[in-house]
């Protein structure tokens, strides 16, 4: 009880030293750490169940934010990324470590600690910058299920080696068995069961942490890391809607183990000497250097437009919380070193605090300018006196239907090379492309076009579109009141999709209140159309 109690003021003072200097608290969390251990000495035993218990509930969030059905048309493209993404930092890591002189074992570890991202920090960003639904969201969710699903099958596989080649192919097929039953509550269970506690709170959480004891006894039963269990959980609890209304419930009891886990990091962590320090930066520098142009070109090969590839492999440039959980469970097993768990350590704390500061704009327009190879495809000369519709998402083709059967010609630029295929194929004028590229929107005709209409998600990507198209009609696509004053500022006329989703209901609820009784609404009253609501 006295270890947790110094866990829990050692993370309340890494917290406020965070919010004070106004930095991200990880740093801070493994320092408190590591500054306890050197003033009161911690039980090695409790400390290693402190990170175990922390490592198990982060992976189980992880779990949660990575519905499949998410990805969905751009499966294909997370797969290569995701695959190649894999190998290669898994060959170059294995290589890296096979040269400072680790034994074959060690770089075993080292290889597989090196080829996933990490869910929780590549969501978190795409959270924040409403990007989780766009297609190179979608993409990146794929390559993070993807890798994530392969280190959980690999982990048997490590771990095992001393045992044979018996004992490899039973925590294969057990690993195996756990993902099924977690596809089935995917697919059958979750999605039927959970809505209907969506509002009771204590049924929903009792449910929640019920899934998670259940996956966690399999793995137990079936001898395979907890983490395994805990991650299988909750990709079976993820779908929507089940997954927003268990995340709700679960944000402050994350936080709580993620500093719990970071805290107990820093005081299970030995001291690296500087030679280990210096392994652990080149390694990271593999990472941060190799991972951007790897996904850049895997992605435009895919399809994707130059900026959303780019922004796809910063995005995906660090290691992942699974990289300390294999760490961890080769140091429970003793068959690598703690020095080896501290380079393996620093490496993940390195690139995740790096993550927000390198996956920005200006870094990415700064790399495009540097790519050689990002014209779009474009007409000999651009259309001009045509209609110009920016995005093609949902809301978008239900636009482009209406306008294509009007007077005027209508091209469309469109980032998505799904959407892109299909509008090929239907006939449509489109270029496929990114709308805040200057050269892409100048290949569109942008300051030729009769009307600008812009659909895309975040308000401050019409920027160039914007400045390009004055003394045109540009309609943008609003969702509040300072993303609608910054696009009229900029000479735009914004659409608020938030107000017309509301004059929508109320339409509905007057056409409805004709059928009203007088003691309220009849029992069989229809509801909104959601569809309908959103595309207002």
């Amino acid at each position: 009880m006295t270890t947790v109690a110094l866990l829990l003021l050692a993370s309340a003072v890494g917290f406020a030293a965070s919010r004070a200097l106004r930095l991200p608290a990880v740093p801070f969390l493994i320092l408190a750490g590591l500054a306890l251990s050197r003033v009161v000495p911690l039980p090695e035993d409790l400390v290693t169940d402190a990170l175990v218990l922390g490592v198990t509930v982060m992976v189980f969030v992880a779990g949660i934010e990575l519905n499949p059905t998410r990805v969905g048309r751009q499966r294909k493209a997370a797969f290569q990324v995701g695959i190649f993404q894999f190998l290669l930092l898994g060959l170059v890591g294995g290589g890296a470590a096979w040269l400072l002189g680790f034994d074959w074992q060690t770089t075993a570890y080292v290889a597989l600690a090196l080829t996933a991202s990490s869910t929780l920090v590549v969501i978190r960003i795409l959270q924040q910058r409403g990007q989780l639904f766009d297609p190179v969201g979608r993409m990146v969710t794929g390559v993070l299920l993807l890798q994530d699903l392969l280190v959980i099958l690999l982990i048997p596989v490590l771990t095992r080696l001393p045992d044979g080649a018996g004992a490899i192919g039973m925590g294969i097929l057990s690993t195996l068995g756990l993902v099924a039953l977690s596809g089935v509550m995917l697919r059958w269970v979750a999605p039927r069961l959970i809505p209907r506690l969506g509002r009771d709170e204590e049924p929903l959480l009792l449910l929640v942490l019920a899934t998670l004891f259940v996956f966690l006894g399999l793995a137990w039963l079936l001898d395979l890391p907890l983490v395994s269990g805990a991650f299988l959980a909750g990709v079976a609890l993820s779908p929507f809607p089940s997954g927003s209304l268990i995340r709700g419930q679960l944000n402050s009891l994350s936080d709580f183990f993620s500093a719990i886990f970071f805290t107990a990091l820093g005081a299970f962590l030995v001291l690296p000497s500087l030679g280990e320090m210096a392994q652990a930066l080149g390694l990271a520098v593999v990472v941060l250097v190799l991972t951007p142009p790897l996904v850049t070109f895997i992605a435009e090969r895919a399809g994707f437009s130059a900026r959303s590839a780019i922004q796809g492999g910063l995005l995906l440039a660090q290691t992942s919380e699974f990289s300390l959980v294999v760490a961890l469970q080769g140091v429970v097993l003793e068959q690598i070193t703690p020095g080896v768990f501290s380079i393996l350590a620093t490496v993940t704390v390195v690139t995740m605090i790096v993550t927000p500061f390198l996956a920005t704009d200006p870094v990415t327009w700064r790399l495009m300018k540097l790519h050689p190879f990002r014209k779009p495809r474009a007409p000999e000369a651009p259309p001009r006196d045509h209609i110009l519709l920016a995005g093609c998402g949902s809301n978008g083709i239900s636009l482009l239907e209406f306008l294509v059967v009007g007077p005027r010609e209508v091209w469309v630029v469109d980032d998505d090379p799904a959407v892109v295929e299909q509008l090929r194929e239907a006939g449509v004028s489109v270029i496929r492309g990114d709308i805040s590229d200057p050269e892409v929107l100048l290949a569109a005709g942008v300051q030729e076009a009769r009307v600008v209409v812009s659909t895309v998600r975040r308000a401050e990507d019409n920027g160039p579109l914007l400045d390009l198209s004055q003394g045109r009609l540009a309609l943008v696509r609003t969702f509040d009141g300072p993303e609608a004053e910054w696009v009229e500022a900029r000479g735009g006329h914004p659409i608020r999709y938030a107000s017309a989703a509301a004059e929508s209901f109320l339409t509905w609820f007057e056409e409805e209140s004709d059928a009203l009784e007088p003691d309220g609404l009849e029992p069989n009253a229809s509801e909104p159309d959601a569809s309908e609501s959103g595309t207002a």
